[in-house]
């Protein structure tokens, strides 16, 4: 597993990637951006398609071929984020309810976690009514989840997304600082009062982006890969 960050966004964009090697020849590598970037010209695809063009990324990709090709959008908001997780009838699981650890782009632990988390709840619930759906709202299942490792887990990388507000470098030192030394236990929380797009600036200030064109062996158009 490899993980990069920013390149090849400008030092003021949230941006990072991650490589995994797989059995037999196989690699998953993506690239995740921010969206609270400023300048609207910006394009996350096309830099993902410039970051395959760094040495280290074209060393371990040349001569492959893509064989599957996606894109979704993170909720990134963490332990802040996480909304009431039971209703009548139903619960939020995994990452439909934002358990993504952003400091570590990872968050399919967390989602088996609540998964078998729920579970248990429906199974204790059917226990107790003797195999009958009752549309009950198990509450349990949101007291096990906010007592299991995984709000732990959340709570100690709450603060990471927001020391990048004050830039690259600031956000790296405190990021590391929370990570290694403080590790949730931390007195102040970075909150996000803005959405996103609101952070987005206006065409008029700023340039548009050159982005290269693809060579249909490394890089791709858009199209080609949908």
């Amino acid at each position: 597993m490899q993980h990069t960050v920013n390149w090849p966004v400008t030092s003021d964009v949230y941006a990072g990637s991650f490589m995994y090697h797989m059995e037999p020849n196989l690699i998953h590598l993506g690239y995740v951006v921010g969206l609270d970037y400023k300048n609207p010209y910006l394009n996350p695809y096309e830099e993902f398609q410039k970051l395959k063009t760094h040495k280290e990324i074209r060393k371990v990709l040349e001569g492959g071929e893509c064989i599957q090709y996606g894109a979704r959008v993170l909720n990134e908001g963490g332990y802040h984020a996480i909304p009431k997780l039971t209703f009548p009838g139903g619960m939020l699981a995994g990452c439909s309810a934002g358990f993504l650890n952003v400091a570590k782009i990872k968050g399919s632990h967390n989602a088996m976690k609540t998964g078998m988390l729920a579970a248990e709840a429906i199974y204790d619930n059917f226990s107790k009514n003797e195999g009958e759906v009752t549309g009950d709202e198990l509450a349990s299942y949101e007291t096990n989840v906010r007592s299991s490792w995984v709000a732990k887990e959340l709570k100690e990388s709450r603060n990471f997304k927001g020391g990048f507000d004050k830039g690259l470098w600031a956000g790296m030192a405190h990021g590391g600082f929370i990570s290694h030394i403080t590790k949730g236990s931390e007195p102040w929380t970075f909150a996000h009062t803005k959405t996103d797009s609101e952070a987005t600036g206006t065409k008029d200030g700023y340039k548009e982006i050159d982005y290269p064109k693809p060579d249909g062996k490394l890089t791709f158009d858009l199209l080609t890969n949908l």
